[in-house]
């Protein structure tokens, strides 16, 4: 809490939400105060903030809960929960067809993360777990999720990207796969960032506010001669059939 870029009263009523959602029984103010040595005063006011925005609601006994007011808060990733539950089989299934590892990637600001992550039966499938976070700028998947946005937003993204970002490869490489995702659907990455991790990406709308990039990733032989065009065929197929499964359009 000593890091001078956050601010002590926010870390206090997260502190305050923490400790009440913990409680199985309703929370008073004076043993919020004691048990979490915050000031009666900043106490009473931090509470009487929650209770307006409806995050916690007072009992008969003057302690308090939980209310559903945050419950509202977390909708949104209930539904993508309940959408990753609904294609996880589908999932499974591409890649147990093509033995390729398969992975969901979702946007999180300038990054992206691995959402849910299958890998086929055999020994040297490539792996990566799921919470895995990288730049939107690397890789098949960053690329789909960034042809979602404007071209300007691109701009700024890449403009301020990590020195990683550009190691391995030039602007004009993501640029080239935000183009073909646009234009058929996916988008591929053949070995730029990782000579020896090949990978192809296609757009999902997971919710209809939520797309994600859906994945296939193996080694270059697994992607040699026809194998490629195969492969960038079955993906598409899945996704058409897992967004007929989830049955979402774009808002």
């Amino acid at each position: 809490m000593s890091n001078p870029q956050t601010i002590p009263s926010v870390h206090k009523a997260i502190a305050v939400m923490r400790f009440i959602a913990d409680r199985t029984t309703p929370v008073s103010v004076k043993e919020l105060a004691y048990s979490l040595n915050i000031p009666q005063v900043s106490c009473y006011r931090i509470v009487r903030t929650l209770l307006e925005h409806n995050w916690i609601q007072e009992e008969a006994s003057g302690g308090f809960r939980v209310a559903f007011g945050l419950a509202h808060l977390a909708r949104s990733y209930s539904e993508i929960e309940h959408a990753l539950h609904t294609i996880e089989t589908p999932l499974r299934q591409l890649s147990s067809q093509l033995s390729l590892s398969a992975k969901i990637t979702l946007r999180e600001g300038h990054y992206v993360t691995t959402a849910l992550r299958v890998e086929p039966s055999r020994p040297n499938a490539i792996t990566s777990p799921v919470g895995y976070r990288f730049h939107i700028g690397i890789g098949s998947a960053g690329s789909a999720l960034l042809s979602t946005l404007g071209d300007e937003e691109i701009r700024r993204i890449i403009a301020t990207a990590p020195a990683e970002v550009r190691e391995r490869q030039r602007e004009t490489d993501i640029w080239q796969r935000v183009q073909e995702c646009r234009q058929s659907g996916i988008c591929k990455e053949m070995g730029l960032q990782h000579p020896f991790i090949c990978a192809i990406s296609g757009l999902l709308r997971l919710t209809p506010s939520v797309a994600c990039a859906v994945t296939l990733v193996g080694w270059p032989e697994e992607f040699a001669g026809k194998r490629t065009a195969q492969v960038a065929k079955e993906l598409r197929h899945s996704i058409d059939a897992m967004q007929q499964l989830l049955g979402t359009v774009a808002e």
